[in-house]
């Protein structure tokens, strides 16, 4: 393993940076929100009833379905909760497509 710092040409990297704002229309931000929701109500029921009816985590199925239930939630932002006023500003959260519409 090395210790030593990489170094790049400026002129070699290409891209564009982009801004800590989400650019999400109501009807994205909803199914976010809706799918943080059930993801939420999956993760009660695989926690709290499967998990330790197959023994807890020492087995190694239910200690691989808690991580990946916690790679999903961190991996998918939780949903872009971080941009949840997004959709607030549009009076969206909450609201499901094509149901609450």
């Amino acid at each position: 393993m090395s210790n030593g710092l990489a170094t790049f040409d400026a002129n070699a990297i290409q891209g564009e940076m982009v801004s800590d704002n989400a650019m999400l229309d109501g009807r994205a931000m909803c199914s976010m929100n809706f799918a943080r929701q059930e993801h939420d109500k999956l993760a009660k029921i695989l926690l709290t009833f499967v998990i330790p009816a197959m023994g807890g985590y020492a087995n190694e199925l239910a200690a691989d379905i808690a991580r990946h239930l916690e790679q999903i939630q961190i991996f998918s932002g939780n949903y872009c909760w971080r941009h949840r006023h997004v959709g607030a500003a549009w009076g969206e959260v909450g609201k499901r497509p094509g149901v609450d519409d």
